[in-house]
């Protein structure tokens, strides 16, 4: 099924990254990327020397990857995997790409700092039905990898959970609640200490509290979360 809005959910974050200050030209913006652009842009297994880390100045660049689209499980391994528009998601061991390659590749890269969202589920289904075809459902959670390093992940749900869309906003339920909270309300009374700068804690709180009541309010679904780094570390400064 097609993530219906991935494609604005590409474009907020983008917006929202130029008016921090990164340079247009310094934001690789594909859209329906297929397996050979994932490989290339972020390294394969054997190589991790993929066009972004010919992007970064050592200890200079602050690197922000986002993803938005359908995430799967390996029916075989367990691993998390990336699903590429030419992919078959039976198939996925073989031509996704695997979030645990995109972690240790991204933890190569000699940058400043590296933050990673993944609006994205590996549960293999999503809210317009199965994505990996199975007679009884899918009985396979995907294992997250439990290092990561330097980098500060957070991802739109746990486990079984898949990701949920707000409708009338146009964008992933994560990723509307994800820029909200970027540009200042993680910060405010109830979540935050109102420094006017926005930390990896004070997110996490805000997405636990209002992106997870909007699903169970909209969709009577558990979304929750999950946040991987260093609590303190600053996101965003307004």
């Amino acid at each position: 099924p097609a993530v219906e809005f991935a494609h604005n959910d590409a474009k907020a974050m983008r917006d929202y990254l130029l008016r921090q200050g990164y340079r247009k030209g310094n934001i690789i913006y594909i859209k329906d990327t297929s397996q050979a652009q994932l490989s290339a842009i972020f390294g394969t297994k054997e190589n991790h020397k993929g066009k972004l880390f010919s992007y970064v100045r050592q200890d200079e660049s602050d690197v922000t990857v986002f993803y938005s689209g359908h995430g799967v499980p390996g029916l075989k391994d367990r691993r998390g995997y990336l699903l590429p528009v030419d992919a078959d998601p039976n198939l996925v061991e073989l031509n996704g790409y695997p979030v645990d390659t995109l972690y240790t590749n991204l933890n190569k890269i000699p940058a400043k700092s590296i933050t990673v969202y993944l609006d994205a589920c590996f549960s293999g289904d999503s809210p317009k039905g199965m994505i990996v075809r199975a007679t009884s459902g899918i009985s396979v959670e995907a294992v997250a990898p439990k290092k990561v390093g330097k980098l500060v992940i957070l991802t739109a749900a746990q486990g079984d959970q898949f990701a949920s869309w707000d409708e009338d906003a146009k964008l992933g339920l994560f990723t509307r609640h994800l820029l909200e909270a970027l540009k200042g309300a993680a910060d405010g009374e109830d979540f935050g200490n109102g420094d006017g700068k926005v930390t990896v804690a004070e997110v996490e709180k805000y997405l636990d509290e209002e992106m997870t009541y909007q699903a169970r309010r909209r969709y009577n679904r558990e979304q929750n979360p999950t946040v991987q780094g260093d609590p303190n570390y600053v996101l965003s400064v307004f």
